[in-house]
């Protein structure tokens, strides 16, 4: 996949979206009115574009979701590294680690397969987790992937932590597969400050980011808009899944989650369906001064 790199603002403590319990919406807000049209919505973009989608969406302000074989197993490809993330900075949190601390590539760390650290760096070379985190989910590098689950301690770990968030039908690295449902528990669990810290869940949403893949969900979007996300692709399954800062949004309980799989049809196909699902939420979900 050709990637179409985008500036984005970067992500500040105060942009994460509140962990906090909202106060109850009225039962006719517009916000409910708005997921519950989504519902059908995605039916219809499903129904217009070639292959099985799963999708869901996620407005933590009013608590609804909308949704389309969120139960579905998907391949996860390359949104698996999101759990590498997840695990890596949770460690951090609890003092188990220092995201400072280094790591060295070790010849057996090598994926040749698409873009990879061995092309920056060679083997032998010394990094910091940090990036190499950073380097696995901005440029979706494999080779990073390896180092860091080696580090962390491969499938034990990695799925402890998926279970700790109730991610319970992802199977991680012999199968690859996840649903809808689950990718969102990962992407609330990142974007609440009070499972790791403050900053850093503000630092993992600045590392999903403004990476090398922007042609999926931010594509549509206003420029300004920020989406904080991760692609993944593996033979006809192509997604991407993410936290949308719309634009002009001054308040957290603005934002939303989405997450969109597509299998069975070609790449620009998928791609088509994941835009039209992000463009639609978008215009549902966005503040009117963003629109």
């Amino acid at each position: 996949m050709a990637p179409r790199p985008a500036k984005t603002a970067t992500l500040t403590a105060v942009d994460r979206p509140a962990t906090a319990q909202s106060p109850e919406p009225p039962v006719d807000s517009e916000q409910v009115r708005a997921v519950e049209g989504l519902r059908s919505r995605l039916a219809g973009i499903s129904d217009a574009h070639v292959g099985t989608h799963g999708v869901v969406v996620f407005d933590p302000y009013i608590g609804e979701t909308a949704s389309l074989n969120a139960d579905r197993r998907f391949v996860a490809a390359s949104l698996s590294k999101l759990y590498a993330l997840l695990t890596l900075y949770k460690a951090a949190a609890m003092g188990e680690l220092s995201l400072d601390n280094e790591i060295t590539m070790r010849p057996s760390d090598v994926w040749a397969e698409g873009m990879g650290v061995p092309y920056r760096y060679p083997v032998g070379t010394t990094i910091t987790l940090r990036e190499c985190a950073r380097v696995m989910i901005k440029e979706s590098d494999n080779t990073a992937w390896v180092m860091l689950d080696r580090f962390l301690g491969e499938e034990e770990e990695i799925e402890a932590e998926l279970h700790r968030i109730g991610a319970r039908s992802t199977s991680y690295w012999k199968h690859n597969t996840t649903t809808p449902n689950d990718v969102l528990l990962v992407l609330e669990a990142i974007a609440d400050p009070s499972y790791t810290s403050p900053d850093l869940s503000a630092e993992m949403l600045d590392i999903m980011t403004d990476t090398s893949f922007e042609d999926r969900l931010p594509q549509p979007l206003p420029e300004r808009a920020r989406v904080a996300y991760k692609i993944g692709s593996y033979e006809n399954t192509f997604s991407d899944a993410g936290i949308v800062f719309p634009e002009g949004a001054g308040g957290t309980d603005q934002v939303y989650y989405v997450v969109v799989f597509s299998k069975g049809a070609t790449q620009g196909e998928a791609r088509g369906t994941i835009q039209d699902v992000s463009l639609a939420v978008y215009r549902a979900l966005a503040p009117f001064d963003a629109r």
